[in-house]
């Protein structure tokens, strides 16, 4: 009885000394990480400027939609060297979500090796992130990073604020619509 008492407590304090390692991430937006050049908040210019005369950029009136480009069928251009595909989604005339999909040579990629790459090359804490579903997610306050290899290495960068006002006008004009219709 001793016994499994001292293995109950020791495996307690051990749990609780894994949890308390696990370092914290609290960055403002200016903190975010880029990505290829790609910065959260940017403007469309901005992006542009990044992107180069390669990608066009639609530029829409609102200040809201998507952008997708993949690089299937022909080679990224220099600045996006081992990006598969990219996807930025803007919101008052910025970018709130930017998504990048790595290629990977046809080759598997764990996780946690994916996650220990991004860590060594983005100023994000390696700690911070946790594991759920597939997925590894690091709210940093301001923004959050979500990264999973299920179909190639694939990070995602999201302004939080931005990402809330995006979806409560988008609920309010469906609602408007549904009243109306």
């Amino acid at each position: 009885m001793f016994t499994k008492s001292v293995l109950l407590c020791s495996a307690f304090i051990l749990l609780n000394l894994a949890v308390s390692a696990q370092e914290p991430c609290n960055k403002s937006l200016n903190e975010a990480p880029p990505l290829f050049g790609l910065r959260l908040g940017m403007s469309f210019a901005e992006a542009q400027a990044v992107l180069g005369r390669g990608i066009k950029l639609p530029r829409k009136k609102s200040g809201e939609g998507s952008f997708f480009q993949n690089f299937i069928d022909q080679p990224a251009p220099g600045n996006l060297t081992g990006v598969r595909a990219l996807f930025l989604r803007l919101f008052n005339h910025r970018i709130y979500q930017i998504e990048i999909f790595y290629e990977d040579g046809g080759q598997s990629v764990k996780l946690e090796d994916f996650i220990n790459r991004l860590s060594a090359t983005l100023p994000l804490p390696a700690s911070a992130w946790t594991f759920e579903k597939g997925q590894a997610i690091m709210d940093c306050g301001s923004f959050t990073a979500r990264a999973d290899t299920i179909l190639n290495p694939h990070v995602e960068l999201t302004d939080n604020a931005a990402s809330a006002e995006f979806q409560k006008k988008r609920e309010d004009g469906r609602k408007k619509k549904k009243k109306s219709g």
